[in-house]
């Protein structure tokens, strides 16, 4: 399995995560949307993280009982799910991590990163390190 390049699912969760959803009667008085909106999910418990890896640092890895989402800050991130290939982000790039997919993040071996780490609330898993062989598999790009 594969994780997305997230695209305005994500910004959308990630502005539910940090408690920029109105409400329904706000809707009716903010010149700001067009069209029915309808928060998903309001008042949201949600876990943000800001993180600098170092270069060759990385996570174990780990689940998330209710998904997570990465977002490259600056420098070059790496990400992979469990049996996919690897994946490098730049800066404002983010995947999401489905509810209970096996993952790590981290920095490439040459370069530091800091990421943001979403996450709604609920459990996560870790797991066994990743080990160097996992970690320097080819990147797709």
């Amino acid at each position: 399995m594969q994780l997305p390049r997230a695209g305005w699912f994500t910004i959308c969760l990630m502005c539910a995560a940090s408690g920029l959803w109105i409400t329904k009667a706000q809707q009716k008085q903010n010149p700001n949307f067009t069209g029915k909106v309808t928060p998903v999910e309001e008042n949201s418990q949600a876990n943000i993280a800001h993180f600098r890896f170092d270069p060759g640092a990385r996570t174990k890895w780990h689940s998330h009982e209710r998904g997570q989402i990465i977002l490259a800050e600056d420098g070059v991130c790496r990400v992979q799910v469990k049996g996919g290939p690897i994946m490098e982000l730049h800066a404002g790039e983010t995947v999401y991590a489905a509810p209970g997919v096996v993952h790590w993040h981290g920095a490439a071996p040459d370069q530091g990163c800091t990421q943001f780490n979403v996450t709604r609330a609920g459990g996560m898993t870790w797991m066994e390190e990743v080990t160097e062989k996992e970690y320097t598999a080819p990147v797709k790009r």
